[in-house]
């Protein structure tokens, strides 16, 4: 039986909310209208109402419609039988929220725009698996997957050990964000070797393998690098303004912020790509996960 039809003999719901609604509006064109569908097919859902209760529902006339002594008898019901069913339909889609299996995936703010557009492509594909998104610098994410407080996170490689991890993407870091007032921001391009007496910001963190280690070791001997926030966290960027430090980061990043007080400059030679990947534990993968990764793999390939 198709959704909406008659069992054992009682009316069909949408002819009876067909019923309902040009009852309110007393007019089978604007209830069409409403309900979007075509005049025949409203006036031939009120003919099987009218012939599934035995009674005519409405006075018609050339110039209006008038519910009959019957029919302002069954409207009460039929309202009431619309407000059930809608509540019905309301407790079963929290029934169904609620056993929907669920991941959460963790991602630096560098990739907010890829990690919505796969949260929408896998409730778009109907997928049943519902993505949470959480941002969170590369420690974080990294200590929240190994705790098992998220299913996945997007991490910068190298990934830490005891996680799995699959390769999905690079990034370059090329561009310096330097103060607007600085001479630096009206050349076309800078190399890391003219950065002699600079505070250049870089991340804490410089695992082997990754890109900060190669850039340090680029800058001129004596120049005054110093600690900074991961390169997506933008409050680095008001140290930056304030005149304290220039900063390397992402042209990805860059050209997402619209700020007057800091100039975004191409480096001429940029270190190595930020690597990332998707990591995981490696304990055996849920089917949340194995959604999640199929989701990853194909929005890449189409993007």
């Amino acid at each position: 039986m198709e959704p909406g039809g008659a069992m054992d003999g009682m009316p069909a719901l949408r002819d009876v909310r067909c019923f309902a609604v040009v009852a309110e509006h007393r007019s089978f064109s604007r209830a069409a209208r409403t309900l979007r569908l075509s005049q025949p097919a409203v006036s031939q859902a009120i003919g099987r109402l009218e012939r599934a209760v035995g009674h005519r529902l409405f006075e018609r006339s050339s110039r209006d419609v008038r519910l009959s002594a019957v029919g302002r008898t069954l409207l009460p019901r039929a309202e009431a039988l619309l407000a059930e069913a809608a509540a019905f339909a309301e407790a079963a889609g929290r029934a169904t929220a609620a056993t929907r299996p669920t991941i959460t995936l963790a991602y630096p703010t560098l990739l907010g725009t890829f990690a919505a557009r796969l949260a929408r492509r896998m409730a778009g594909r109907d997928t049943g698996v519902e993505v949470v998104l959480r941002a969170a610098g590369q420690r974080a994410a990294a200590e929240a997957v190994a705790a098992g407080e998220v299913g996945a996170a997007i991490l910068a490689a190298p990934v830490p050990a005891g996680l799995a991890g699959v390769p999905l993407f690079t990034v370059a870091i090329d561009r310096l964000a330097v103060p607007a007032a600085d001479p630096l921001g009206g050349h076309r391009t800078v190399r890391l070797g003219a950065l002699t007496g600079r505070r250049v910001l870089v991340p804490g963190e410089r695992p082997p393998g990754g890109p900060w280690p190669a850039l340090v070791a680029a800058l001129p001997t004596g120049t005054a690098w110093s600690v900074g926030p991961d390169p997506d966290d933008l409050a680095a960027l008001d140290l930056v303004a304030a005149g304290n430090a220039v900063l390397p980061l992402p042209s990805l990043l860059a050209d997402t912020v619209r700020r007057p007080d800091v100039r975004f400059v191409p480096l001429a030679d940029p270190p190595p790509p930020l690597r990332f990947r998707l990591a995981s534990r490696p304990d055996a993968p849920d089917p949340a996960l194995l959604a999640l990764v199929q989701a990853v793999h194909h929005l890449l390939r189409t993007r």
